[in-house]
Parts: structure tokens; sequence; C-alpha cells
């Protein structure tokens, strides 16, 4: 069995996917919870905070490459990306801690905020990449190395589940009849602690579990020389299959933000779920992110990976699509009702489904481009392309954010405004607004991704080529 075609062991796979769960936990907060406490909690300005996430974002993405080049030209006895995971475990820690220190909104400016909110998402990218470019130099088999994506994807959602499900059933829950625990400022700082912990323990084990492979793992093929950071983006985007990747993953990014941080408004105000029946969305999450973990291989041998992205992606918007025109014509069960949010429970896990499928297999994809770009200049660039990916994913994040924001202040929702004074038209304006703009950004990432060439045979045809070119490097010219 060769390098390429190594199985590689469970206990390998799941150290690696311990370095998802740092992420997992940052998406879940700052897409979930973050713009609802410090808007309807703290009371800011939900268009302040819509522009304290988008700097952040734009900060990180501009910081991404060169996260990526300093992972990539990392020499140690550990190899290049495991002094990143150590390193980064504690100050991860730390800043997330602070996000979630109620000091309310008299107190802390906008500045400071803005500067937390930097710091946590720069230090979760100091870990998150050189993590993930592990994935193109554990393994270059095609279909392990969604075995490890997948595993990523398992532990980094089941971290944001079980971090939703304790918010939504213990930190944020309240006791008084007609209390929604959601706009209670009383449990987030546990909630921030809790995170802490998850992330500083997760990120240690990871890092310590996949050690001992890591520093065995065989030299790469270094760049000869070095180009700025710029350069190094152009070269990357150059890549036909990267590029329409990329311009792919702006979209689908954009409309997962867009429905993920909109969430907590649609349940409250389109469709008036109360805390006990809000509790069981994290269960839909989980069904769908399981159920993703064991389909997404089989189908990636069965359609591939591009086009189980596309078809997934075009299904979960169509089904979200539907299930909010069946409430906006009338052809629903009467809002609030267990029936209502049973219903809605079953069609939003059957979305989930698709947007997972839609991540992973996208995510997966990236790994082949390395082999692709490294078969036309020779060198090893993990790091560059899954930085550069990650950077257009922040965009897309950005954008995502903005947009809700805006779809707030177009909904009439930017005072502190509860379920029950709700003005009559604003859930309607606000569901349309939502779901046509979710609907148009997925038709977008389809037509994008089409451009993607890299297939099962071009992948290990692209192998046998880099294989017989290294051989020659080896063998000793004796001619002379």
């Amino acid at each position: 069995m060769t390098a390429a075609t190594e199985r590689l062991p469970l206990s390998l796979k799941s150290a690696h996917g311990l370095g998802a769960v740092a992420m997992g936990v940052k998406e879940t907060g700052l897409t979930t919870f973050f713009m609802l406490y410090y808007n309807q909690v703290l009371g800011y300005d939900p268009r302040v905070i819509s522009l304290v996430l988008i700097i952040a974002m734009f900060a990180d993405a501009v910081a991404d490459p060169m996260i990526g080049r300093l992972s990539d030209a990392t020499k140690s006895r550990w190899g290049r990306r495991l002094p990143w995971l150590y390193a980064a475990a504690l100050p991860m820690a730390i800043s997330w801690t602070f996000l979630w220190l109620d000091r309310g909104a008299q107190s802390q400016s906008v500045f400071w905020l803005a500067i937390n909110v930097i710091a946590v998402r720069l230090f979760v990218s100091a870990c998150e990449i050189p993590s993930v470019s592990l994935v193109a130099e554990l393994t270059q088999d095609y279909d392990e190395r969604t075995a490890l994506t997948r595993f990523r994807f398992l532990y980094g959602w089941t971290a944001g589940l079980i971090t939703t499900t304790l918010a939504y059933g213990y930190f944020l829950s309240s006791d008084v009849p007609g209390e929604n625990g959601l706009l209670n400022a009383a449990g987030y700082e546990s909630f921030g602690w809790f995170g802490a912990g998850v992330i500083l323990i997760s990120t240690i084990v990871s890092a310590w579990g996949q050690h001992k492979r890591v520093v065995a793992l065989p030299a790469r093929p270094m760049p000869r020389e070095q180009h700025s950071v710029l350069t190094d983006l152009r070269r990357a985007f150059r890549n036909p299959s990267f590029r329409a990747l990329a311009i792919g993953a702006l979209f689908v990014v954009a409309a997962y933000a867009t429905s993920i941080a909109a969430i907590n408004y649609m349940m409250l105000y389109v469709w008036q779920l109360t805390d006990q029946q809000m509790t069981f969305y994290p269960l839909g999450l989980g069904v769908a992110v399981l159920a993703a973990f064991l389909l997404v291989q089989p189908m990636h041998h069965r359609f591939g990976k591009r086009d189980t992205a596309i078809v997934a992606a075009l299904f979960s918007a169509g089904l979200n699509f539907l299930t909010y025109a069946a409430r906006n014509f009338g052809f629903w069960p009467e809002l609030g009702s267990n029936i209502s949010a049973i219903l809605l429970l079953a069609c939003v896990t059957v979305a989930l489904f698709g947007q997972v499928l839609t991540t992973v297999s996208s995510s997966s994809m990236i790994a082949e481009v390395v082999e692709d770009h490294e078969a036309t200049h020779d060198e090893r660039r993990e790091g560059l392309f899954y930085s550069s990916y990650f950077m257009i994913q922040k965009f897309g994040s950005a954008l995502g954010i903005f947009l809700v924001g805006q779809l707030i202040v177009f909904a009439g929702l930017d005072g502190q405004i509860t379920p029950e004074n709700l003005p009559n038209g604003v859930a309607l304006s606000m569901s349309w607004a939502y779901v046509v703009t979710i609907s148009s950004l997925t038709v977008a990432m389809a037509l994008a991704l089409r451009h993607y060439s890299i297939d099962r045979a071009s992948h290990e045809a692209r192998l046998a080529l880099l294989a017989t070119r290294r051989a020659s490097e080896t063998v000793p010219n004796i001619t002379d």
C-alpha cells in the first residue's frame, strides 16, 4: 500500500477532527448569539454590531494569507503546523472569555469591542489554518481526505451543537413565566467561560494526538523563492479550479452566515417559537450533521465532490424557500403551535443537512488543488490555499452579517422589541427578504462551482505524475 492510498487510523482522524472544535465554538457564538446579545440585550445598534463583525472579518481575512504563508515556511523539530496549534490555544481561550463579559453598551466602547472580536478571530485563524492544512499533508488519497474533512466537520459541528444546546437549554434558559431566556443577560458570561474551556482543552489534545505522526512526515517541496503575499495570492487565484471554488465559497458562506446569524430572529419574530420549542433546534442540527457525516463519503464515491456540493446546496435552498412561502401564503399551521414547531424544525433539519454536505464537500476539494499547483510550480503550498480559501470564506461571512444587519433594519427591528409588541407586517417583510437573499446566493454559488474541474481520475493521474517526478529526482545520474 502506497502513502497515497494508506488508510489512516481512526485515532488520528479523531485527533485531527478535534482541531476544528475551536472554530465550531467561535462560529456558534459569533453567528448565532453575538448579534442578538449585543443588540437586543446590551442595546447596541444592529448596524454598529454588523460593522464591528465586518471589520473584524476583513482584518482576519487580510491576515489569513500571511498566517498561511508563515505556516508554510515554519521550520521546527515539530514540523510546520504543530507549533501554531500549541501557541494559539491559551490566547484563543482568553480573548473568547472577555467577549462575553457583561459590561453593557454604556461602559464598553465600540473600539474596544472591535479589538476584542478581531483578537478572537485572529487567534482562531492562527490555529485553524495550520490545523486544516494538515489534511493535504497527512494523506494524498482522494477518499481519505474526505474522511479527514468529515471528521473535522463532525467535531466542529458537534462542538457548535453542544454549545448551542447548552445555550438554549441551560445558560440562556429562563424559569420565569413569560420571560424569554435569550433576552436575559445573566447567562452569557457563563456561556463564555464554558466556551473558553472547550477551546483550550480541545486544541491541546488535538495537537498532542497528531504529534507523533506529524513530526514523522517526510519533507515536502518548499518554495524556491519568496514572493510577496499579493504575488502568492495572484498565483493561487490563477488556478482555475481554485478560483471557481473560492467564488463558490464566497456565495455559499454568505448564504450560510445569513441563515445562522438570522436564525434567532426568525425563530423569535417570524415563527414565534417558545423557549421550550427552541431547545429542539440543536437536536435537528445534530441529526443533520450526523447524516452528512455518514453519507458524504458514499455520495463522493457516486457523484464526486463538486456535484455533491452543488446538488446539496440547491436542494437546501429550494426546501428553505418552500418552507417560508408556505408560511407567508397561509398554508402553514398556526404559528407558535407545537405542530408548527415540529414541521419547521423538520424542514430546517433537512435543509441543514444539505448545507453541511455542501460545506464538507467544498472544503474537501481544496486538498486536490495543492497537487494541481505542485504539478505546475513544483512546490507544496497547503497553507497558501487553505488560508486563501478561509480569506474568501470570511469575506462571505462579512457579506452575510452585513445582509442580516440590513434585513433587521429593513424589517424595523433596530430597536429593542419583544415578539408580543412586533408591529404588523414586520415578520412578513423580514421572511421574504431573508429567503430571497438565501436563494439568490445559492444559485450564484452553483454557477461558480461548475467551473471546478478536478475529479477523482484527474487527481489520481496527477499523483502518478508527481510520484514519477519525485522518483526521477532521487535517482542519481550514473551515465557520466
